[in-house]
């Protein structure tokens, strides 16, 4: 099974990465996101040293980390499998050797290679043109990746959750903005969540996504115990079992209606 998810990879990854370009058009798109944000914020910080207890230093080490791990965490396979749905290629991979939730998770692994290339020489580039902040130490850097790794897992469930809406309305353009709006707001994507409401903070605390940018971000920084490292962890790993468990019950309820345009 290990070897037919890693199989669909390579090939999801050469496919990507054949398209050399567009690797280049993405780096200098989110070069340019963080320039915004990092001259924004030194605007703001022209007026006072900090801002909730976070540099500038700090601040701009934390929209580097957010527009580098964007492609990492926001790209995803609702529209590959919203037009699987569509055109009927999802009736071939539904009898493939491998289980269809294999099958979309090596395509995610594949898109990874070329998201974590884009992600890395971002983050690189950024840190020689504008300076960061380092790890607080190996340990918080490793626990940092960890917590990543399993928010890759949350979001692919969460966006099999999503893309099963297709089987019933042959279209994820909707659930895709959704999708992104929803991790947006409750990832710190947008910004850290303590500039935010007390309610959307209360809500972010019990959703998964902010342990996809706002938490491991923090761990980089050092601002989370041992304890609560632990505790992040654990709460993945409860949202992952939640998310496949509701991931598996909607697919097999939704294959029993399956419509497929032309066929």
């Amino acid at each position: 099974m290990i070897r037919k998810i890693i199989a669909i990879a390579k090939q999801d990854a050469r496919e990507g990465l054949y398209y050399r370009f567009d690797l280049l058009l993405y780096i200098c798109n989110f070069m340019i996101q963080i320039a915004v944000y990092v001259f924004i914020w030194l605007a703001i910080y022209n007026q006072g040293n900090q801002i909730l207890g976070m540099s500038f230093e700090q601040v701009t080490t934390y929209y580097i980390l957010v527009v580098s791990l964007d492609p990492i965490i926001g790209w995803g396979i609702n529209e590959i499998l919203g037009e699987a749905i569509r055109d009927g290629q999802v009736l071939r991979e539904l009898l493939h050797p491998i289980s269809f939730f294999s099958y979309y998770f090596g395509i995610r692994i594949g898109e990874l290679v070329e998201a974590g290339i884009v992600g890395i020489i971002t983050f690189l580039l950024c840190a020689i043109l504008f300076g960061i902040v380092l790890p607080q130490s190996l340990f918080h850097f490793c626990a940092f990746l960890v917590v990543i790794v399993l928010s890759i897992i949350v979001i692919y469930f969460f966006e099999m959750i999503l893309s099963m809406s297709a089987f019933y309305t042959n279209s994820v353009w909707g659930i895709e903005i959704l999708k992104r709006a929803i991790i947006s707001i409750f990832s710190g994507m947008i910004a850290p969540l303590t500039l935010f409401p007390e309610w959307v903070q209360k809500i972010a605390n019990f959703l998964p996504f902010q342990e996809c940018i706002y938490t491991p971000i923090n761990i980089y920084f050092g601002e989370l115990s041992n304890i609560e490292i632990l505790q992040t962890i654990i709460k993945q790993g409860i949202w992952i079992t939640v998310l496949y468990l509701l991931a598996k019950f909607i697919f097999h309820k939704a294959i029993k209606n399956i419509t497929i345009n032309g066929g």
